[in-house]
């Protein structure tokens, strides 16, 4: 009989027949030629697939942000579009979005004996730069759980929106500059994008930023801004009566700079000498649980984070059988009632 196998390698890993699949490997450890890659988005963490010699897969956006930031091109890469389907074998991988980021995607895996669905990073509402993440039923679910504690409700998002204006425009008439550090891409795409529907102020953004909101710009999600590392980005900056988006490094802060940060661990964390929001392009514990719920899976693995919190709560919530995501090389697929009872 066929065996499947699903597990923690370096990375999630799906084993079937001779196919070998690795979903978001989390080292540049190198891997064979012969197996397939998934990125589900350009987030440093997620992206060491794209520097091994195996065949690589992800979304165009997420291909071109990580050579944007990197500033090399991607060697034995096949891009794929929300909505494809390829086969690989008789296997076939399915592509949905993830809402977490341009480009941001889940993967389905279909074999003739079972449907997977893993989840990488998602984001379940509507934001200025995504579209909510999509369900689909499945048997097996692999799911993140980073903010998978029932203490991690996030606010609506119009209102986080609104907060963050106001915190912006007493700073300006206090003749600060509101500077934001995030990443380089995703989060500060969001910010750029709220100063330019809801206001009328310049965002200057630091060099690595700009790179990823060009990119943005090019796949349809308009944004206007100044490259900090440009005779107009310094003379807005010294001017003031702008906005600063700039990444932990903060290049070109200026000296009247009032800092903040935009993260889903400000529902719990005090940042000391800055402003905190708890603006995430993660799920909350509320989006996590709707999401089992539509999904509707007969089990669940989970990874990252609250990992033992949300299999409790799924289970005496939901009914669904849930547990950490085990070693590939311990347990299989169809082995999951022995690995987690």
């Amino acid at each position: 009989m066929r065996q499947e196998r699903i597990g923690w390698t370096n990375g999630i890993v799906f084993e079937s027949g001779t196919s070998r699949l690795v979903f978001d490997p989390t080292s540049g450890r190198p891997l064979r030629e012969d197996w397939h890659v998934f990125i589900t988005h350009a987030h440093s963490d997620h992206t060491y697939g794209f520097s091994t010699r195996a065949r690589k897969h992800s979304t165009v956006e997420t291909l071109r942000i990580y050579e944007a930031l990197r500033e090399r091109q991607v060697k034995n890469a096949h891009t794929l579009k929300i909505g494809e389907r390829i086969g690989l074998d008789d296997l076939e991988v399915n592509v949905l979005n993830a809402g977490h980021m341009l480009g941001s995607c889940q993967y389905e895996i279909v074999t003739p004996q079972f449907t997977a669905l893993y989840t990488g990073d998602i984001n379940c509402v509507d934001t200025l730069t995504t579209e909510a993440a999509q369900h689909k039923q499945c048997d097996y679910l692999i799911i993140e759980a980073t903010y998978g504690h029932p203490s991690y409700l996030f606010p609506r998002r119009s209102t986080m929106y609104a907060d963050i204006i106001r915190w912006v425009m007493t700073e300006i008439g206090d003749a600060k500059v509101p500077t934001f550090q995030v990443y380089s891409s995703g989060k500060p795409q969001e910010l750029v994008r709220l100063f330019n529907v809801y206001t009328k102020l310049p965002v200057v953004c630091s060099q690595t930023i700009a790179h990823s909101n060009n990119v943005y710009s090019e796949n349809g999600v308009n944004l206007d801004f100044l490259d900090s590392s440009t005779t107009e980005g310094r003379s807005a900056l010294k001017s003031g009566g702008c906005v600063y988006i700039t990444t932990a490094r903060a290049d070109h802060v200026p000296k009247n700079a009032s800092r903040a940060v935009a993260t889903g661990w400000a529902v719990r964390e005090a940042f000391r000498n800055c402003a905190s929001f708890p603006l995430s392009s993660h799920a909350d514990f509320c989006q996590l649980m709707d999401f089992v719920g539509h999904v509707n899976p007969k089990k669940v693995y989970i990874f990252t984070g609250y990992t033992d919190v949300l299999s409790t709560q799924i289970e005496r919530k939901l009914g669904i059988k849930a547990g950490p995501l085990p070693v590939i090389a311990q347990t299989k697929l169809l082995d999951f009632n022995e690995a987690v009872t």
